[in-house]
């Protein structure tokens, strides 16, 4: 134990001593609190301290406090660390980069020669990244990059990109990134950066809907033309929908009688029956339940 004590008293130097450590003031207002705790048996919980380099499995990082005094020491990271993000998802040392500010767990390392932790857990508090699923419709498409433009409801337009591990599916089939066009809806799945609104996908999953009917709709812009084919816009929730509508489509008012498309205004009530492919729909029955 005295050697023990002894080699702490080298590593903290005049800062610090055995079961003591120190807890500075905010470093902002979405910073953790930088602190250094270390207990008898050299368990060590450093919070806030700040990535200066990395140099291959190892994170030379500082805390300070008082404005002038600061604390420069040597992360040890192997195979057995385990590295989090902010939210808590799994993560690795190569997602850590220089001005991070991680929180680590470890053990202090009294055989180096300077302040030396051996990581049990890291936790980078600079990237805030969490798996989601959202749903929406591509709003347009970067062929080159490989990116696209998901309109959502709950987050806004989200940049998605897409690499050579993302899985492609259509309904139940496999697809890829050249399939994809914009009006498309679909769903994604992947990390999520809050401060970027951008999402790395893992999985792609454009919506095919089988023929069904398509209720409680309304009518946005309506048919000014003559004949079919023929295309309206009718928002179905909070999503716009083009209906196509052909030659053989049926065309009804609320009472099931036959009329013109022309006949149908904005804002009418509107039911579709058809197949849904993204969406567009392809229509065998157009009702206009607002037209008697």
């Amino acid at each position: 134990m005295i050697k023990k004590i002894a080699l702490l008293g080298v590593f903290l130097g005049a800062f610090f001593a055995l079961g003591f450590g120190f807890v500075s003031a905010q470093t902002g207002s979405d910073m953790p609190r930088q602190s250094l705790m270390i207990n008898e048996n050299g368990k060590v919980s450093l919070q806030g301290a700040k990535v200066v380099s990395i140099d291959g499995s190892t994170i030379n990082a500082t805390i300070s406090w008082g404005g002038s005094a600061s604390f420069a020491g040597v992360i040890k990271t192997d195979a057995s660390t385990e590295f989090l993000r902010r939210s808590g998802g799994k993560t690795s040392l190569s997602e850590i980069m220089p001005g991070h500010y991680i929180n680590v767990e470890g053990m202090l390392d009294t055989s180096a020669s300077k302040p030396t932790v051996v990581a049990k857990v890291v936790r980078d508090w600079s990237v805030v990244k969490t798996e989601i699923n959202p749903f929406g419709v591509i709003s347009s498409v970067d062929a080159v990059a490989k990116t696209f433009v998901l309109k959502t409801q709950e987050r806004g337009d989200i940049k998605v990109s897409t690499n050579e591990k993302t899985v492609f599916t259509k309904g139940n089939a496999a697809s890829t990134f050249s399939a994809l066009k914009v009006r498309d809806l679909l769903s994604v799945n992947g990390l999520w950066e809050q401060s970027t609104n951008t999402l790395q996908a893992n999985h792609v999953k454009v919506r095919v809907q089988d023929r069904r009917v398509f209720e409680g709709g309304r009518l946005k812009t309506p048919y000014t033309g003559s004949g079919t084919p023929a295309t309206i816009i009718v928002t179905f929730g909070k999503i716009d929908y083009t209906v196509n509508i052909s030659s053989d489509t049926s065309v009804l008012n609320s009472k099931w009688a036959k009329v013109n498309l022309s006949d149908f205004k904005a804002g009418d009530h509107v039911r579709v029956y058809g197949a849904a492919d993204g969406t567009t729909i392809d229509a065998t029955v157009v009702r206009d339940v607002s037209l008697r």
